[in-house]
């Protein structure tokens, strides 16, 4: 049985890539018929599009505790948001600076760097009472939206300054930053885009649940708690598109995508994605997390930001430092802050 739930575990990871990746792809593809901008495109499908996994568990979880099917889903969806943060600031960006030194401009950082640890506050004080209700769940979508609108309007007045920008160089910085995470399936009619989104989202979806249902008979085989499967086990694999459109990113010398990605998704999951669910049926969160969890979450996210602040690249030692400190997170989590 225990393999069983494990195997049923990993192939939920892969539907969940490839069920995302289909809807990036047939949503890139309709923005495309349509006219929709480049901009607009990159700002909210890509923006949003690797975090789809996150989105999805969050609002399938929401379905089976007010469906009933699965009331001590809980742990598992709040667990996977704090983890998901925790796993790509740390481990995921130790890995991305292990591979190639990454840059990142004091710009991106200034703008996304605050919002970071205002999304981080936001989740803290609508999860501190032990409860996410459906208003604060509202409350965290708005938020996230308007966080959005500002991203917008501010990547305007960039594309308005960019006749300052040699002709070549502007050439390099709209593939770098508007080319797709992947590369879009040649559709002959929007019948077709429609038909992919649709299975693509009927994937994600179907894996989502897959994904709920076996990391919590996993947590009754081991006798672990469903909050530590959650942010130690969910989250690696939820956070499989982001880590396969940064490593995508560093061989096209985009390191600055690569990092506002990071960055970017964390703000959808903490946000969006927790909200997602929530209002659909409120969310209980663990003690644990509030006592532990996020505490650490915050120190990972000031080191995280330390270190691309002070030179506005990660070194090598510091990549290392990272992956060690999701390490000793993971050490003093299965050793004394399971429940």
């Amino acid at each position: 049985m225990l393999f069983i739930s494990l195997l049923l575990l990993i192939s939920s990871f892969i539907g969940l890539y490839f069920g995302s990746k289909l809807v990036i792809i047939s949503l890139e593809n309709i923005a495309n018929r349509f006219g929709i901008s480049h901009l607009l495109v990159g700002l909210t499908i890509l923006a949003i599009g690797t975090s789809l996994p996150e989105i999805a568990v969050s609002v399938i979880g929401g379905i089976d505790k007010l469906s009933g099917l699965e009331k001590n889903v809980d742990a598992i969806v709040i667990g996977n948001k704090v983890g998901s943060f925790f796993v790509q600031i740390t481990l995921i960006l130790g890995i991305l600076g292990l591979s190639k030194s990454i840059f990142v401009s004091k710009w991106v950082l200034k703008r996304e760097g605050p919002m970071l640890f205002i999304s981080l506050i936001v989740f803290t004080l609508c999860a501190i009472d032990g409860v996410i209700t459906r208003i604060e769940a509202l409350i965290m979508i708005i938020i996230y939206f308007l966080y959005l609108m500002l991203i917008i309007k501010s990547e305007r007045k960039i594309e308005q300054a960019k006749y300052k920008i040699e002709y070549y160089e502007k050439e390099e910085l709209e593939q770098d930053y508007f080319e797709p995470m992947e590369i879009a399936l040649k559709t002959v009619s929007i019948k077709q885009d429609f038909l992919i989104f649709l299975i693509g989202l009927i994937i994600l979806l179907v894996s989502a649940e897959i994904t709920i249902l076996s990391a919590i008979d996993l947590a009754n085989e081991l006798n672990i708690p469903k909050n530590v499967i959650g942010i130690l086990i969910v989250s690696i694999g939820t956070s499989i598109p982001e880590l396969t459109a940064d490593l995508t990113a560093l061989r096209r010398r985009s390191e600055g995508i690569a990092v506002g990605d990071i960055l970017g998704s964390n703000i959808c999951d903490i946000l969006l994605a927790t909200g997602s669910g929530a209002i659909i049926s409120e969310f209980n969160v663990p003690p644990i997390i509030l006592l532990f969890d996020i505490p650490m979450l915050f120190i990972a996210l000031g080191l995280t930001y330390y270190f691309l602040w002070t030179e506005s690249f990660l070194k090598k030692w510091e990549a290392v430092f990272l992956i060690g400190f999701f390490s000793f997170y993971v050490i003093l989590k299965l050793l004394y802050f399971q429940v």
